[in-house]
């Protein structure tokens, strides 16, 4: 089905269809993202850090492009886990804008909540399946695989 991209979603159903979609075209790494589906104060968090604002998170995919050099997303699973909840998980493959040319890999996953007054979605959870200090040391190995 053909949505409006340039409005709000209007039911639930469309927002988790467009949030589909986004995963689809591997918004996290491309930087193409819906953003009418996210809340103006959504919360988005990692094992880092958390912030509210969905044009801080739109600008922080802009600023991925110019660390990461290739990158591969397989999807592994899609889960609507309840009418207001989405649950995805992809294996990740990144390799960095660094002379050692370092890949991150690891399962990552986001929980996406929906509110159902505005069916905007108001939390966007990050989750990888490594703890966050692994993650980190990835970057400080030289590339045992590649990203392709």
């Amino acid at each position: 089905q053909a949505y409006d991209l340039s409005k709000p979603p209007s039911s639930i159903e469309e927002t988790r269809a467009r949030l589909k979609e986004d995963n689809e075209r591997e918004y996290f790494l491309s930087g193409t993202v819906d953003t009418l589906i996210y809340d103006p104060e959504c919360e988005f968090a990692d094992p880092f850090v958390s912030f509210n604002g969905r044009d801080r998170f739109v600008e922080n995919l802009a600023s991925l492009g110019s660390f990461i050099t290739k990158y591969s997303a397989k999807p592994l699973d899609y889960q609507e886990i309840s009418s207001t909840a989405v649950a995805t998980k992809f294996m990740v493959k990144l390799e960095l804008n660094l002379p050692w040319k370092p890949v991150l890999a690891w399962p990552w996953g986001v929980l996406c909540e929906i509110d159902p007054e505005t069916n905007l979605i108001v939390l966007h959870k990050e989750s990888w399946d490594i703890q966050a200090w692994e993650g980190v040391k990835q970057i400080f190995r030289k590339a045992s695989s590649t990203v392709s």
